[in-house]
């Protein structure tokens, strides 16, 4: 992104620095970072392989092929797309996968003759590569989709099945059966440079609830384990990180994760880290505010609510104890609290939490968890930089833009058109889309913050409709990140875009 420098003006009034407990500030965020696990994209996932380069492989569009490329971290270059996976008759339409020592053991989930995304796929495939370029198929059984497990040394793999599990090793694929007693919940499976295999999966039992881990070499009698902790029998899954260890619940939410792991394969699986909304020591007095949990890297997962007289205040997650610090108030609002939109596509790299209080719009933020400030929003919806790394808050006076550098950058002027959006240019700048002339609010415009407010960096070919523009909402919740602009039956999707140094818009229907 360009840096356009803006001017960092005083906060005053409209963001209030306000100052929280200082519990153990310096403790990381609460689960394993995500950065384990691939990343998600759409139809399939982005690895990052052993040199360093990435790995993308996903279904296409019509189902029909899975492809994959790869980007050469040296060069800084994508290359080609490359066929992985094509049959007649076979439609896929999502992938998960798993890389170790530049291996990759990946699951397309498939069915025959068609592809319906309410229902779980019969026909998928086993895909590895040593080197991500020649691939080796077998076709699993049954309703088979969860992720594959890969050895240390990338020469072993494994993916689930019911009641057994297929194997890759210099032997080839081989299909085992094995008992699993009670089984009603997901499952996932690890394999080790030896060959060994752990099958993890949840059941009921009885009035309590329980994982289960069974594990062998070859076809000799598995070891059983129970594993029993609150929230073992949830609606949740598992996501299988390494040979040693797995994941249990909602990954893309840090406060809900499970860490089960073993310290080898001759250990025994346990629970090393509980999931952080069932750690001792969190305050919920049930007034105002629900509680929801924010995080950004090097932060501590913090918890936010309402307490006693209508206040805002945060508690920080201490990794190391798996304890919540005392709460501390953050913010006295202007009347009552709730939260506004912080659905997101991917985590961001800073604390950026909206709500609405008294009817006003405002955006807590942090860089350690213990200084807040409380930004004045309008009702425009914040705008986010395609990496996650930069948030414009729009305010009627003030635009706000949050950054892990530098913080809070306040530019002069707000936003103030119906339809009006603006995204973050760097750590000190922004882009905003606007109108101008007789449009009936529909923006027309694109202008960067400068030290006299708002100057036109070009004209836009976007459409005019009747009757007026009436308001522009975030769409956060898919990549890419874009805004809906609409009227009370037209309008249509933008994304705002820095291209070679450039910005432009792009736009489709809603």
């Amino acid at each position: 992104m360009s840096r356009i420098t803006g001017v960092i003006v005083a906060l005053a009034t409209t963001a209030a620095v306000l100052t929280g407990s200082t519990a153990d500030a310096g403790t990381s965020a609460a689960a394993p970072p995500t950065a384990q696990l691939p990343r998600q994209i759409t139809g399939g996932v982005e690895l990052t392989l052993a040199d360093g380069d990435l790995f993308r492989v996903w279904a296409d569009d019509d189902y029909r092929t899975v492809w994959g490329k790869r980007y050469d971290a040296a060069t800084r270059t994508w290359g080609g797309r490359q066929e992985v996976l094509r049959r007649k008759n076979l439609f896929c339409g999502d992938v998960d996968a798993r890389t170790a020592n530049g291996a990759v053991a990946l699951v397309a989930e498939c069915d025959r003759n068609g592809y319906a995304e309410d229902q779980a796929p019969t026909a998928s495939r086993a895909l590895w590569s040593a080197d991500a370029v020649t691939w080796s198929s077998y076709e699993l059984e049954g309703e088979a989709y969860e992720e594959p497990g890969i050895s240390p040394d990338g020469s072993r793999a494994v993916w689930p099945e019911y009641e057994g599990y297929v194997t890759l090793g210099p032997e080839g694929f081989t299909r085992w059966a094995l008992e699993t007693p009670g089984q009603e919940y997901t499952a996932t499976t690890t394999i080790t440079d030896t060959g060994q295999v752990s099958y993890l999966y949840g059941r009921g039992l009885g009035g309590s609830c329980g994982l289960i881990a069974l594990t062998r070499t070859g076809d000799a009698a598995p070891t059983r384990q129970l594993i029993t902790f609150d929230g073992a029998c949830s609606d949740s899954s598992f996501a299988n990180v390494d040979s040693d260890t797995t994941w249990f619940g909602d990954v893309s939410e840090p406060s809900q994760v499970t860490v089960i792991a073993r310290a080898d394969a001759s250990s025994p699986w346990a629970v090393t880290a509980v999931a952080p909304a069932s750690a001792p020591g969190l305050v919920d007095d049930g007034r105002g505010l629900s509680r929801d949990f924010v995080t950004a890297p090097g932060l501590p997962l913090i918890a936010l609510a309402g307490g006693r007289g209508g206040v805002v205040r945060a508690q920080l997650y201490d990794r190391r104890t798996q304890t919540w610090g005392p709460p501390a108030e953050v913010l006295d609002p202007p009347g009552r609290c709730r939260w506004g939109d912080n659905w997101r596509a991917e985590p961001l790299a800073v604390v950026a939490a909206s709500l609405t209080c008294g009817g006003r719009g405002l955006v807590l933020t942090t860089r350690d968890g213990v200084s807040w400030h409380s930004l004045r929003a309008g009702r425009h919806p914040v705008g986010l930089s395609p990496d996650g790394q930069y948030v414009a808050v729009p305010g009627r006076s003030r635009t706000y833009v949050i950054s892990p550098e530098a913080g809070v950058v306040a530019l002069p002027r707000g936003v103030e058109g119906r339809c009006d959006v603006v995204v973050p240019d760097g750590p000190d700048g922004a882009v905003l889309l606007t109108a101008r002339g007789r449009n009936r609010g529909w923006p027309t415009v694109l202008q960067h913050s400068s030290a006299d407010g708002w100057s036109t960096l070009s004209r836009t070919r976007l459409p005019v409709f009747t009757p007026a523009c009436r308001k522009a909402r975030s769409s956060n919740y898919e990549l890419p990140y874009r805004f809906d602009v609409v009227s009370r039956w037209k309008g249509y999707a933008v994304r705002i875009l820095e291209r070679d140094g450039s910005w432009t818009v792009r736009r489709s229907r809603t």
